[in-house]
């Protein structure tokens, strides 16, 4: 998850950890491929979108779940 505004040039200190908190969860309810941190998940998300939410969810249940 890339967060754009906590990059150098365009991070201000007067940024509100509420904006920022918010954003990031803007971002796994609606994920941005095109700034994306890992490019091979951005990829398989744009052209194999089925696909990507299958890993996901393996994904969820083997390390978000209890």
């Amino acid at each position: 998850m890339c967060l754009g505004m906590l990059k150098p040039d365009l991070w201000k200190p007067s940024t509100k950890i509420s904006a920022v908190l918010e954003f990031a969860r803007q971002l796994l309810k609606e994920p941005n491929p095109d700034d994306a941190v890992e490019t091979k998940i951005a990829e398989q998300y744009k052209v194999d979108r089925a696909g990507w939410e299958k890993e996901a969810r393996e994904w969820t249940k083997r390390y978000a779940k209890k």
